[in-house]
């Protein structure tokens, strides 16, 4: 049976990871906190420690006899991964990695350019078969801090304020449908050497996504739309104070259109994956679920 390595075991998606593959190979769980989750649920999966992503030593020594990994962390640790894996000397016939759509944008972003810089890595200095996937904004469990903290503000609040006319465009990715991509590409030579874009079955507006959470609550939206030039200003002056709830990129993110090509994952991985509707509507059965929801 091979041994696959799942990097970032603890987080949303490498958490979910275990859970989707434990049943079908031997899995390594790469994690830096054992407090962080009870793998109890999961006997058979080995827990091998490592100090941090960057320590190399260490994570050479947790990658050894592996025969594939699968990086839930940020792209960008390629280039530790790639010298962990040349120390150890691992058997690794296939190496996936989390990606983001967030490449693609047009605004200056350090973040961005650390995922673009990753990529090119990959490309260049690889010698093993590797695939990327590249999801949008994931969502759909309880912590996802992106939808479900909307969804708990139209629960909570009367009115919702909007920056601009919320008609940008955004294509949020259902957890489980990442989850779905990463076991189909698993060792799989059709995806060998490829990034795929992966994101909801369609695009949909920020004011139609925020009608869309309220609809799943039973409710209806009230927005109050705010000049996007008045939220900036705000946002800039509550950084300087240190109270800010965003940053001033995510105001720029909100205002520029998100939506992706899934064409070639689509043909490639033959599922489409599920609307934002109906991932929506599970997003509120988890959080009422865990008392989450007035």
């Amino acid at each position: 049976m091979n041994t696959i390595a799942v990097i970032g075991a603890t987080g949303e998606v490498g958490f979910r990871l275990i859970h989707a593959l434990h049943d079908s190979w031997r899995i390594v769980a790469i994690i830096r906190n054992r407090s962080k989750r009870d793998f109890g649920p999961y006997p058979g999966v080995e827990i091998r420690q490592v100090a941090d992503i960057t320590d190399v030593d260490s994570l050479a020594r947790a990658l050894e006899d592996c025969d594939a990994i699968i990086n839930t962390g940020y792209i960008w640790f390629a280039e530790y991964i790639h010298q962990a894996m040349q120390k150890c000397g691992a058997p690794v016939r296939h190496i996936v990695f989390t990606g983001s759509t967030g490449i693609f944008t047009q605004l200056s972003s350090p973040s961005a350019d650390r995922k673009r810089h990753a990529e090119r890595f990959i490309l260049e200095h690889y010698g093993c078969p590797w695939t990327i996937i590249r999801p949008t904004m994931i969502y759909g469990h309880k912590d996802d801090r992106n939808l479900s903290r909307l969804i708990r503000a139209v629960a909570r609040y009367p009115v919702i304020p909007l920056i601009g006319d919320g008609g940008s465009l955004i294509q949020p990715v259902f957890i489980l449908d990442l989850i779905k991509a990463f076991r189909t590409a698993l060792l799989n030579p059709r995806y060998f050497n490829k990034a795929y874009n992966i994101g909801a079955r369609k695009a949909c507006s920020n004011r139609a996504l925020i009608a869309c959470a309220a609809s799943s609550l039973g409710l209806r939206a009230r927005l109050i739309p705010l000049p996007a030039s008045l939220v900036q200003g705000g946002v800039a002056l509550l950084s300087m104070l240190g109270l800010s709830p965003i940053s001033r990129e995510q105001v720029y993110r909100f205002q520029e259109n998100k939506h992706i090509d899934l064409q070639a994952f689509i043909t490639d991985f033959e599922f489409v994956p599920v609307d934002i509707e109906h991932g929506l509507r599970v997003l509120v059965r988890d959080l009422q679920e865990h008392g989450l929801l007035r």
